[in-house]
């Protein structure tokens, strides 16, 4: 059994173990609102993270039908007015403030993990895929949105062939990809229990098969995505 438990920062002067006042008052603001941050975390999970997902996955998707068809679907919605405060408003604020909440919740978590209990190794693949998925989409914001425009390379397609075209690059995708599918469909049965919307076992039972089939079909749309822009 691995149990941990987190407490707020502590350092040690004078032979004694102190807590400053500001971290300390942060901490405890944060715990006692724990069971409404949770909720919070969880809510921008899906509203609006994974519809963001899954309309990014159908977009690239195109890839397999070609170059043009896919830049003339990405091209539309870079054209999208105001599509800066979009972004910031419906993806970048809610992604980075569901990553650091998730940080947080992962950090002052207690988890036990036995090998029987699935549910715990399934918390414990959340919060490490989730820890994945900070760095990497950080990545692939920088790497296709910013990058990609101080460098002047407009040709999506082009781009995203130029990067899987390393072995490890393809490498990191593969893996950023089922990352976010089992994030995702994992997710999705997450957010039904804490929500109160699956209370019976049988009701449990099929929001995880649910959320199995999302995460599968993530899954294959992402990976069909990264073989369209390879070949």
């Amino acid at each position: 059994m691995i149990r941990l438990r987190r407490t707020a920062p502590r350092f040690r002067f004078a032979g004694r173990f102190i807590q400053p006042a500001g971290i300390l008052m942060s901490t405890n603001i944060m715990v006692s609102n724990y069971f409404f941050i949770k909720r919070l975390h969880s809510l921008l999970g899906i509203i609006p993270l994974v519809l963001f997902l899954t309309e990014h996955m159908i977009v690239n998707s195109f890839s397999t039908v070609g170059s043009a068809q896919f830049n003339a679907v990405a091209g539309a919605l870079r054209s999208m007015p105001y599509l800066i405060l979009i972004e910031l408003a419906v993806i970048i604020i809610p992604l980075y403030f569901h990553g650091l909440l998730g940080l947080w919740i992962a950090y002052q978590g207690s988890i036990e993990v036995r090998v029987p209990y699935m549910r715990n190794w399934l918390y414990l693949l959340q919060r490490a895929t989730g820890l994945l998925l900070f760095f990497f989409i950080s990545y692939h914001i920088y790497a296709t949105r910013i990058h990609s425009s101080l460098a002047g390379k407009h040709d999506l397609y082009v781009l995203m062939g130029d990067y899987l075209s390393n072995p490890f690059m393809y490498a990191v995708y593969v893996i950023g990809v089922a990352c976010a599918a089992f994030h995702a469909g994992n997710g999705l049965f997450n957010f039904a229990y804490k929500w109160g919307v699956t209370v019976s076992a049988r009701a449990q039972a099929w929001a995880m098969a649910l959320g199995l089939f999302v995460g599968f079909g993530f899954f294959a749309i992402g990976m069909g995505a990264l073989y369209g822009f390879t070949h």
